[in-house]
């Protein structure tokens, strides 16, 4: 292979591996398994086999707790690297530990840990059995102070654990996978789709339909979650929360049922999905979803005892601040006692992605599962140009917005859903103004303390958007240049930066670090360099990006 070649090939690889990274939705290093760059064979690990779930008593114990929605029961393992898989040694002096689990039928899987810790520079991977869909590098990053952790599902009924130890270190990760999700509904797909999908009522409107075109603020504080409880792992839904100080607490607002019987070791195991959406009206499973997702969190505050008094409220703490580059916002909300005359709600119904219902019927103040306080809104959904969307299993604590697009109660339950004689059948959201205040008397029973913990009084508060920083990139002119180039730079670049002219032999005509003096700058060094064509590399620890450049003819 000439080196030209080899250029091409080596950005194509470098291209490629930036792609997977950014691919990756749970906060990961990304990246590729070592396995695969080194194209160790799959014959070198171990296997062990789970025995599946009674899916009959499953179903007839979901018949009689319908809400919240599981869709997922936990099967008890014991895996280390101490006690399972195999570790492999490789040529370039690094070695692997791989290990298989299967649950046969599965739909799709994930790993709960117990004991989470990688030192520095290690890598954890897990991927389905064709690595179609691989999520990690999960690292340093993603240690906790509790040492648990859990992973996103991986469609299929295989998963492989896959952990990278660079040559020279020494230190091996604490890993225990005590419990493996087996997920028998509330997903769809097969093995090679890069999510799992939920499976909501045909009548359901996606976010991004035309009813969905004022609303596209909002959307983006609302989460599905992954709740775990009880050994099972159910869908529901809540939002970001804005506080009277704006600092961007990270602060999520779903039902108290939904968190009723977890224990604290259980929510340090939630996991909660941003930008879980189609990209448009359409309802198209062939086109990737994206997402991003967070896990862990602590119980701040709730109400309502399994909403059987008081307004059903669930007030969480995520346990990382949210990145800027995530584009979030913080949704606003109202404590006044007040009727809205329409809005919708935005959900996730049975897990699915985003969905939106519309109200244009004037809420009415109501009580609850024979509750004598009005501590909920009743809602009546209606029919829209796309559809009907109304409200199932795993929207469970979704918001309810007024006309002003803020917060006025969170879903406890209802009637409604895609059978042509419940379409119009209310909803009942416990009132954000109950929840405020009058559940109980503290911090762990009321939203004020948290969300306005200076008592500064406000009665309703906007929401607060969190806008991802530029995208880094570089523009270069002329393209055909003489004696001087310039660049022009766009977001958040380093002080110093790596560039390289190759020309069409792949030979390094120019080869400098530069100081970034500003965003727009001069380079005349490129005037020495013969004529013709060439590619320019521009590196940063970051970033590579390349373009196509011509050095005319000097006609002096």
């Amino acid at each position: 292979m000439n080196r030209f070649r080899y250029l091409i090939v080596t950005l194509v690889f470098t291209f490629s591996f930036f792609f997977i990274q950014k691919g990756q939705s749970q906060i990961s290093k990304g990246g590729i398994p070592h396995s695969t760059v080194l194209s160790v064979p799959d014959s070198i690990r171990n296997v062990i086999t789970l025995v599946p779930p009674s899916l009959e008593i499953i179903r007839k114990e979901d018949e009689q707790y319908p809400s919240p929605y599981r869709f997922a029961v936990n099967l008890p393992v014991d895996v280390t690297p101490e006690n399972s898989g195999n570790w492999t040694d490789l040529p370039d002096g690094s070695r692997i530990w791989r290990m298989t689990i299967v649950a046969p039928g599965a739909l799709a899987v994930s790993a709960y840990f117990d004991r989470f810790h990688i030192p520095e520079e290690g890598r954890l991977y897990l991927y389905n059995s064709d690595k179609t869909r691989v999520i990690g590098a999960f690292t340093e990053i993603n240690n906790s102070p509790g040492g648990y952790f859990a992973t996103e599902l991986v469609t299929g009924d295989k998963i492989t654990l896959e952990y990278d130890l660079p040559a020279g270190q020494q230190e091996s990760p604490v890993l225990h996978v005590y419990e493996i999700a087996y997920a028998y509904r509330g997903v769809k797909g097969t093995e090679t789709s890069d999510q799992v999908v939920g499976t909501g009522g045909s009548c359901e409107v996606n976010i991004n339909c035309t009813e969905g075109d004022n609303w596209q603020q909002q959307k983006k504080g609302v989460v599905r979650i992954g709740v775990k409880k009880s050994g099972s792992l159910y869908w529901c839904s809540g939002s970001l929360v804005n506080n009277v100080r704006k600092n961007k607490v990270p602060y999520i607002l779903t039902a108290n049922h939904c968190g009723f019987y977890t224990t604290p070791a259980d929510i340090q195991q939630w996991i909660f999905y941003f930008d879980f959406e189609y990209p448009s009206c359409d309802n198209t499973p062939s086109i990737p979803v994206p997402t991003r997702s967070l896990t862990g969190a602590t119980m701040k505050a709730q109400g309502g005892n399994m909403s059987n008094f008081g307004s059903d409220f669930f007030l969480l703490l995520l346990n990382q601040n949210i990145p800027d580059s995530m584009d979030v916002v913080f949704n606003g909300w109202t404590r006044q006692d007040t009727i809205s005359v329409s809005g919708v709600g935005i959900h996730h119904p049975e897990g699915d992605v985003k969905k939106i219902s519309t109200y244009t019927t004037p809420t009415a103040p109501s009580n609850y599962n024979g509750q004598p306080e009005l501590t909920h809104w009743k809602v009546v959904w209606a029919a829209t140009q796309d559809g009907h969307g109304v409200t199932e299993g795993g929207s469970s604590g979704s918001p309810l917005f007024d006309s002003h697009g803020r917060i006025t109660g969170a879903l406890t339950g209802g009637e409604s859903n895609c059978d042509s004689a419940n379409l119009t059948l209310p909803d009942y959201y416990g009132k954000f103004y109950y929840s405020w205040d009058k559940n109980g008397s503290d911090s762990t029973s009321c939203l004020k303390y948290w969300l306005d913990p200076d008592n500064q009084g406000p009665m309703f508060l906007d929401e607060m958007e969190v806008k991802p920083p530029p995208v880094p990139s570089v523009t270069l002119y002329p393209t055909q240049f003489d004696k001087f180039i310039k660049f022009l730079f766009i977001g958040i670049w380093p002080s110093a930066f790596h560039i390289t002219f190759y020309n069409i032999m792949g030979v390094i005509a120019l080869d400098r670090e530069l100081q970034k003096t500003g965003d727009t700058m001069e380079y005349d060094e490129v005037a020495n360099i013969p004529s013709g064509v060439y590619i320019v590399k521009i590196r940063t620890p970051n970033l590579i990006v390349t373009r196509k450049m011509i050095k005319a003819v000097h006609t002096h």
